[in-house]
């Protein structure tokens, strides 16, 4: 009986949420000017945001970051011999230097990351390697005998979505509360936004990521806020008809239910009036629109769909002295990863986009002089299997990732690439990959950034404490 009010709590602010309304230098920048000034008129000293970009589907990690010395590009190359585009001419391949060398090797991205390369180069993004969900340190050996815990339902969309997003890789014990959210939970704990309805923010619908115990997120679109049917328009175009709906909606009412109802339309027509005042404008006067992309597919200009999410982002950072923020995270989502087949023509036109899209955000985020203030990293299902099924890449385990921002300490790698080939000491089988770097430490560096102390970060990442006395990653300033 005691868990039913959370029960029903906890539904009604499922409910409420899906119902809400809620670079360098460039041409494209030229206009920002006006809008930096704007910016800076509140203080930027003590903000801070983290903007996930979720790749999902499962991003094919081998594929993405490329390790070129001889004997990992030939097995690499051998690997991947089988599929069609999917073993790149080491010409095609963008060359990174690391600050940090590993053992000898060289690495390049994929030819599709030319912004990442830019941004790698002049040491605002940097590389997490062979990062995935894990419990406690694995090896082979401890992975083939069982003698290790490992996440629930290694290789399942699903679940292992689920076991990045939550506040620990087995999904069981996290309750359905994201890592995003368990972290917000504590910005509002510690008062340090004085409207927390503006802490968490989608761009993709509910999130897992950003779902807490007392916060909650809120719902927005590329174009903006999303208004409440029947009361930001004249219901059937009257609006005595929207007066009469908008008097039912907020009625005192005695029924638990339907008080906690008011309170969520209350809450959401405040958020959608408040954001859709104070957030930027796009386009001309505002936060520039993108530019359109050259599409590797059918080589004509498209449109970039994540940034135009970041675009959005973006608009609500530059309007956060409306919003009474210190702290914000968002989520925001580019899908199609699951590239079982074709696999060589939707990766290059999704990492075009990715690429395109960092570089796109950085340029802003730079030019409103909040470069320093604001993380972007990607996070993804799994990584894919070094081998190929022909025409495409299966389900795996670790992956590599990128952060990027002015805080990032950028132009290196963090954790250890592994070795390239089939049966190597993290392979498990057709190269996938056994992570040598958590979630829980990419996400605890990223959550020390942000303010949390480390009592807090074991508090929001139950498995922190199995990766060492020190498992902060070091790759923030």
């Amino acid at each position: 009986m005691c868990k039913c009010p959370q029960t029903r709590r906890q539904f009604l602010r499922t409910a409420s949420m899906a119902s809400m309304a809620g670079m360098y230098a460039s041409p494209m920048l030229l206009g920002l000017n006006s809008v930096a000034a704007m910016a800076q008129s509140a203080s930027t000293t003590d903000y801070k945001a983290l903007v996930c970009v979720f790749l999902q589907g499962g991003n094919d990690g081998h594929g993405t970051v490329i390790a070129t010395d001889p004997d990992s590009f030939a097995a690499f190359t051998q690997a991947r011999s089988g599929a069609p585009g999917l073993a790149y001419p080491l010409a095609d391949l963008l060359p990174i230097t690391l600050k940090t060398p590993q053992s000898g090797r060289t690495f390049a991205l994929n030819p599709s990351l030319t912004g990442l390369q830019t941004l790698f180069n002049a040491g605002r993004a940097a590389i997490m390697a062979n990062t995935g969900t894990l419990i406690a340190p694995a090896t082979k050996a401890q992975v083939s005998a069982g003698s290790v815990p490992l996440p629930d339902s290694l290789f399942s969309h699903f679940d292992q979505t689920a076991a990045w997003q939550a506040i620990a890789s087995n999904t069981g014990s996290s309750e359905h509360v994201g890592w995003g959210g368990a972290v917000a939970d504590l910005i509002e704990s510690m008062n340090m936004n004085s409207n927390s309805m503006f802490t968490c923010i989608s761009t993709a619908g509910i999130a897992l990521f950003l779902s807490g115990q007392s916060s909650f997120q809120l719902n927005v679109t590329p174009a903006g806020p999303i208004p409440i049917s029947g009361l930001a328009q004249p219901l059937f175009g009257n609006a005595a008809a929207t007066n009469a709906l908008a008097s039912i909606l907020t009625a005192d009412e005695t029924n638990l239910f339907a008080k906690e109802y008011e309170v969520v339309i209350t809450r959401s027509t405040q958020a959608q009036a408040t954001l859709a005042t104070s957030m930027l404008p796009a386009g001309a006067g505002g936060i520039p629109n993108p530019t359109q992309y050259l599409d590797p597919v059918t080589n004509k200009l498209a449109d970039n769909p994540l940034a135009a999410s970041l675009q959005t982002v973006a608009r609500i950072i530059g309007g956060k002295a409306g919003l009474g923020v210190s702290r914000q995270i968002f989520y925001v989502q580019l899908g199609s990863f699951d590239t079982h087949d074709n696999q060589a023509p939707q990766h290059a036109r999704l990492l075009t986009q990715l690429s395109q899209a960092f570089e796109y955000f950085d340029g802003v985020m730079t030019s409103l002089g909040l470069g320093n203030n604001v993380t972007a990293f990607t996070a993804s299902d799994f990584g894919r299997t070094l081998t190929s099924n022909t025409d495409g890449t299966d389900h795996g385990w670790g992956s590599h990732h990128f952060v990027v921002g002015g805080a990032v300490q950028g132009g290196d790698m963090y954790g250890q690439y592994p070795v390239v080939g089939s049966n190597q000491a993290n392979d498990v089988g057709a190269g996938r990959l056994i992570p040598t770097t958590a979630v829980d430490q990419y996400a605890g560096t990223l959550a020390r950034w942000f303010g949390l102390s480390d009592g807090q970060i074991r508090q929001v990442f139950p498995n922190f404490a199995n990766f060492g006395t020190s498992p902060y990653l070091g790759f923030m300033g």
